[in-house]
């Protein structure tokens, strides 16, 4: 087997494979017993038809063209392995050549991650300022007023949990929430600022494979939160935006894409940094997800192997963006 790689753009990348027909040869003696033990004809039994029947009934170029869908996978895959290629998903593939005698030549368009070259982005997040969190006596009068005026609404157990009748305690627990969420968002604007900067330096081409995943998970999302929180139609929802499916679709692109390249710096950073998550870690985090009620009634149809994947992905995420995070003197 032979393969010629050549590139398309930063992120598409086209293989020519030509693959000797010696090499398909059993590809096509599986196909021709597969269509022998499935053969129908008066007078035998299925799969008692003698072979040289079934093959001149069936005739060579049937044959072969189904056996080239199960050639065409095993050196696209050996093909990718030779040139230490990852491809993002699916590839394009088209049959050039297919004849009995004659060598398979096929060709696979691939999407791959671009090549990310990043700035000094120790000196960059090093820039990026923390801001003190400030919890105004305001603030927590206003949120104490609220949670009164709401308080012959709540459920008699969480009226119990809530120390109306302790003015000191209410405000103590009152002022802690503050400012828990307060440092969450706080937390949020650092990593989004340092990710900001560093992505002003580092320009490369976002593969449309995963803007077009991404962009589909959004619509999903969407449309869930349309019927679940707005209670209406999302037939409805465009109507009231005055918007397209396909207009909402596009205007969602450029956060899309913004996200993604976010995503792929860290990524970067990871590598480099050699941020690993442990497998102690992992399995932890996949044991609470499996053990969370959420999730009770569907945690046997769950992909463990995948769910392992994303968990791990989403540890190496957290770890550097602490990374960067503790860059801030």
């Amino acid at each position: 087997m032979e393969s010629f790689v050549k590139e398309i753009t930063s992120t598409k990348k086209e293989i020519k494979i030509i693959v000797p027909f010696e090499d398909i040869k059993k590809f096509i003696a599986q196909t021709e017993k597969e269509i022998v033990q499935n053969f129908e004809m008066k007078g035998f039994r299925k799969g008692q038809v003698p072979k040289e029947i079934v093959l001149k009934e069936i005739g060579q170029e049937k044959i072969l063209s189904q056996a080239a869908p199960i050639a065409v996978e095993e050196f696209y895959l050996q093909a990718i392995k030779n040139n230490s290629l990852e491809p993002l998903g699916s590839p394009e593939i088209e049959i050039l050549k297919l004849a009995f005698n004659n060598p398979l030549e096929f060709k696979a368009i691939i999407s791959i991650l671009p090549e990310i070259k990043l700035s000094d982005y120790r000196k960059v997040a090093q820039k990026v300022k923390k801001q003190e969190v400030i919890i105004k006596d305001e603030e927590v009068e206003e949120a104490i007023k609220q949670l009164q005026d709401v308080k012959d609404k709540m459920p008699k157990e969480q009226q119990e949990k809530i120390s109306f009748g302790k003015g000191e305690e209410l405000k103590t627990t009152i002022r802690a929430q503050i400012k828990k969420e307060k440092e969450t968002t706080e937390k949020q604007r650092v990593r989004d600022e340092i990710l900001n900067e560093i992505s002003k330096d580092c320009s490369f081409s976002v593969p449309e494979v995963l803007t077009l995943r991404e962009k589909e998970r959004a619509m999903e999302e969407l449309k869930r939160n349309v019927t679940n929180f707005l209670k209406i139609s999302f037939e409805d929802y465009l109507k009231k935006n005055k918007k397209s499916e396909k207009e909402l679709e596009d205007s969602l692109k450029p956060k899309i894409i913004e996200k993604i390249k976010k995503i792929l710096i860290l990524r970067e950073i990871q590598k480099l940094e050699k941020i690993d998550a442990e497998e102690d870690e992992v399995e932890k985090e996949v044991k609470m997800f499996l053990e969370h009620p959420a999730n009770e009634k569907t945690k046997q149809e769950i992909d463990q192997v995948a769910l392992k994947s994303y968990l791990k992905e989403r540890i190496e995420q957290e770890k550097t963006l602490q990374f960067l995070e503790n860059l801030i003197k």
